[in-house]
């Protein structure tokens, strides 16, 4: 899922309410009007005091997306790492790769029988700045705030395709009635607003929804947005029921 997703002083922190523990989700994806594009998987796992994240998903046409991210969860959430690619037939057609420690991007991008490469240096707010998955997290823990009506900026690393930094909105907009996997029930609804500015001439950056159960800590259960680029179409991805505990362990991601 690419989730396109303020500006502070450095002292601003993300408190993280809810910590992250040892899961394996089955995931659902299809196009906004329902018609099954593929399947997923969303493993996460703890080493220390590190959050690893990690997403695949097997599309009906061949491709296979990856992602992997890394967080801090003490003394406050922070991504620390993400790494997106696209392949086909085995091959990277896409990727992307950002340390948010020394705020250096890079990007592969294989099209028409050309390669055209990405290597930037962006500037990172530790704990401010998210990326991918790293937004699910983030409005996670910020849902208190949000339940109380009020509007939070973040910073996201995007790619256009080439990788930037945007300031994104954050905001609560109600519940909406969700079905997935079968089944029905009302969910909050998050939406990430990209405030573009004068980009928006050349870059048309939709919002990303993300879905929420109304309990604490919320819990999410889907979202919906395009899936890398600004350009690319909107999928929707559903967190099916939960397995066993016994089922979450940490995988051996191909490729790394």
């Amino acid at each position: 899922m690419g989730l396109l997703c303020g500006l502070a002083s450095p002292a601003w922190a993300l408190e993280q309410r809810y910590p992250e523990k040892n899961d394996t989700r089955e995931l659902s994806v299809s196009t906004p009007a329902g018609q099954p594009l593929g399947k997923g998987m969303l493993t996460q796992w703890t080493e220390g005091e590190r959050l690893h994240v990690l997403l695949t998903y097997d599309y009906n046409d061949g491709r296979r997306i990856e992602e992997l991210a890394i967080f801090a969860q003490k003394p406050e959430l922070a991504q620390e790492r993400w790494r997106w690619r696209e392949l086909k037939g085995g091959t990277a057609t896409r990727q992307f790769d950002i340390d948010f420690g020394s705020g250096r991007a890079t990007g592969t991008l294989v099209k028409d029988g050309k390669t055209r490469r990405y290597n930037e240096k962006l500037k990172v707010e530790p704990g401010r700045t998210f990326a991918g998955v790293g937004f699910v997290l983030a409005a996670k823990n910020l849902m208190p705030r949000l339940r109380q009506g009020e509007d939070v900026k973040l910073q996201a690393l995007a790619t256009t395709p080439k990788p930037r930094k945007v300031t994104v909105t954050l905001s609560r907009e109600g519940t909406r009635n969700l079905t997935i996997g079968g089944r029905t029930l009302d969910a909050e609804h998050v939406i990430i607003h990209p405030e573009i500015g004068l980009a928006s001439l050349v870059v048309k950056a939709p919002n990303t929804d993300l879905y929420f159960t109304g309990s604490e800590p919320p819990v999410m259960v889907g979202g919906e947005g395009t899936l890398l680029e600004p350009g690319d179409p909107v999928v929707r991805t559903g967190i099916l029921p939960r397995q066993s505990p016994a089922a979450a362990r940490r995988p051996a991601p191909r490729g790394r």
